[in-house]
């Protein structure tokens, strides 16, 4: 009877473990092949948000301002952010929240200043706005294919405990129980792989035709402001972070030194299908950043 409720136990645990693992990765998947639009009128900081996530955001908005001569980067990366670095109006609010991340000295490293940028509530907004539209997909949704990986590695490691027992026992009935079930859960991890991507296919399609627009004969490039605005400096770098950049003194910037390898906001691999997102979702959703005094530019929005 012992026996009996003990693989009972392991029984409803794996089926669980499952289950679980394949519902996420259908909802998943159904989310991937949904028909969407992104629309024409997307701000050069919600491109950026969707081809690198919330560091590429916050680099995109200081490429802009260095580029208009409100912030000055030395040869050594430090930024320095002088009065009235702000522009006006609602497009402002991520300035704001880079302005805010420079504290009272009012200077800081550059990698330290688009990280503490990429926490902020302005930049979370954007990610916010294009969740709602169906062009990202949840955060919540993508953390739970982990945990059900996790518990599918737990169940394989639980389940033979009743084999282990009988055996021990010199009783082995069903031994053979808890091996099936332990192996049906380590098959089950390891064949349901977690989905890097982070929006769905018809966004990544379009976020990939974009990066190409700079490199097409202006004849053969798309038409609309998407295809417009990709083909800017801001929307170069929105595109391809900052390592895309055509300007030397931006490229001098990019170095080991400040950028972590594989920063989505340094450039190379797109966040988008390849795994650079791995704190791409820390990043947008960790909570405001307290960056002290807003130092030139009021307070921050929320």
């Amino acid at each position: 009877m012992l026996y009996e409720g003990m693989y009972l136990a392991a029984l409803v645990l794996t089926a669980g473990a499952i289950g679980y693992r394949l519902v996420v990765a259908v909802r998943i998947a159904v989310l991937l092949r949904t028909e969407v639009t992104v629309r024409e009128d997307l701000s050069v900081e919600e491109l950026a948000f969707l081809a690198g996530g919330p560091r590429r955001t916050a680099v995109t908005v200081l490429f802009r301002m260095v580029r208009q001569g409100r912030l000055t980067v030395t040869e050594d990366g430090t930024v320095t952010v002088p009065d009235g670095a702000c522009a006006t109006g609602p497009a402002a609010a991520v300035e704001k929240a880079l302005v805010e991340a420079a504290g009272i000295p009012r200077s800081e490293r550059v990698g330290k200043l688009v990280a503490r940028t990429a926490m902020s509530r302005a930049v979370r907004s954007v990610g916010d706005r294009l969740r709602a539209q169906g062009l990202l997909i949840e955060p919540a949704l993508r953390r739970a294919q982990y945990r059900a990986r996790r518990l599918l590695w737990w169940s394989a490691a639980v389940t033979p405990a009743p084999t282990v027992w009988e055996l021990t026992a010199g009783t082995p009935g069903r031994w053979w129980a808890g091996v099936v079930l332990s192996a049906g859960a380590a098959v089950t991890a390891v064949l349901v792989k977690p989905v890097q991507a982070w929006a769905p296919y018809g966004v990544q399609s379009t976020v990939g035709i974009l990066s190409g627009e700079g490199e097409r004969p202006a004849p053969w490039r798309r038409a609309g402001a998407l295809a417009a605005l990709a083909v800017t400096p801001e929307g170069a770098v929105a595109l391809g972070g900052l390592s895309a950049a055509r300007e030397p003194e931006f490229g001098a910037l990019v170095t080991p030194e400040t950028w972590r390898a594989g920063d989505p906001a340094h450039g190379g691999a797109s966040a988008i299908g390849f795994g650079a997102y791995g704190d791409w979702g820390s990043c947008g959703y960790a909570g405001a950043c307290g960056g002290g005094d807003g130092g030139g530019c009021g307070g921050a929005e929320a």
